[in-house]
């Protein structure tokens, strides 16, 4: 038996390794050549913005404060996207789950007062609730109906933008010219930490998401059949997974998280319900969970990094004639190169070229004639 091992073989059996850590640093690294090009094209110093943005987003208390409470939504959404795929199911209707589990958690929290150790737990929990109920639509027509669950929860993204803004402009709409619901009591609250910016509790509720569903995917059972499911459902299926009953119930905990997004920011950041609060936290989500690779401790170091890039984009257009919105054409590149999976094998054929198919020696040749050897 031959010993030899060819050149290539190491080092693409490290990088297959390394990939799932090594795709998201060399998609940031090409967003940022990309960027620097761009910021160059437009007469600024490349070194210069990009300090900017890194100074005013983690150099200083109150700047790591704004960025700690940009990234909280993410987490959440980001978590409730990473969690669906994981079963083979795209969820990327986090948007609108988070806007009504908002309005859940805004309606529980004005309506219905009690002491502060029920009340706050009942309205997160009604954020939960509201985000998992809106998730259940897409969820219960993939699986009866086989409707693509994509298309299902793009379309109910506007729908529930709207629904929810005609809750605030005329069901429980607050006195005044804003269309918002009333304040939340102080019972329903979540506690804020600084003067600087409104990070709050709801922080430590995103990380925790994070760290119990990272351990129910490799501690689990169930963590195990969601990735037979988003690896072959047939396969599930065969082996005795109940297919449609957990994609039903993962789509739900998916919108769940992303409910708990919304009241985060109703219990926590505005105190009330507002109509269109949302910038797209729902869509970052997306983006947030393909640079984690999915991964639920991943989540957090994406959020963190989409959130030092919002909270540093405002000091980036105080101090230059740049538009903040350098920091999203920052992040669709990031996401671009993301979603061009066969750029990665490509970029492996080239550094490690598989060599040709070695032709056999004479002395590895059996001879036609020859006879088999007496024992």
């Amino acid at each position: 038996m031959s010993s030899e091992t060819t050149s290539s073989g190491p080092g693409m059996a490290v990088l297959n390794f390394c990939r799932p850590a090594l795709q998201p640093i060399v998609a940031v690294l090409i967003a940022t050549i990309v960027g620097g090009l761009l910021v160059l094209a437009l007469g600024e110093n490349p070194i210069e913005v990009y300090w900017l943005l890194i100074s005013g987003s983690v150099i200083g208390v109150p700047n790591l404060l704004v960025t700690l409470q940009m990234m909280t939504p993410l987490i959440f959404t980001g978590l409730a996207v990473a969690i669906s795929f994981r079963a083979g199911l795209w969820n990327i209707g986090a948007e609108g789950q988070m806007l009504v589990g908002a309005l859940f958690a805004g309606v529980v929290g004005y309506a219905f007062p009690m002491p502060w150790f029920l009340h706050l737990p009942l309205a997160i929990l009604a954020g939960f609730v509201g985000g998992g109920l809106w998730s259940a639509i897409p969820a219960l027509l993939r699986v009866y109906l086989g409707v693509n669950e994509l298309v299902v929860c793009l379309m109910l993204n506007p729908i529930a933008l709207l629904l929810t803004g005609f809750f605030a402009t005329h069901v429980f709409k607050a006195p005044g010219p804003t269309n918002k619901l009333p304040d939340i009591a102080p019972s329903a609250a979540l506690h804020t930490f600084s003067v600087y910016s409104q990070v709050n509790a709801g922080i430590f509720i995103a990380l925790a998401c994070c760290i119990i569903f990272a351990i129910i995917n490799v501690r689990t059972v169930r963590g195990f059949e969601w990735k037979i499911m988003g690896l072959s459902p047939r396969f599930a299926y065969y082996g005795g997974i109940n297919v449609p009953r957990r994609a039903i119930w993962v789509m739900i905990l998916s919108g769940g998280v992303a409910g708990l997004a919304g009241a985060e920011q109703v219990l926590g950041q505005y105190g009330a319900f507002y109509d269109n609060f949302s910038p797209g936290y729902g869509f970052d989500g997306i983006a947030v969970a393909m640079l984690a690779n999915f991964n639920p401790i991943g989540v957090i170091v994406a959020a963190f990094l989409f959130g030092a890039l919002n909270g540093g984009s405002g000091v980036l257009q105080m101090m230059t004639g740049l538009s903040k919105y350098l920091v999203q054409v920052l992040q669709f590149i990031t996401v671009l190169v993301l979603a061009a999976q066969f750029s990665w094998d490509w970029l492996i054929l080239r550094l490690f070229p598989e060599p040709p198919p070695k032709s056999p020696t004479p002395d590895a040749v059996e001879p036609v004639n020859a006879t088999p050897t007496e024992a």
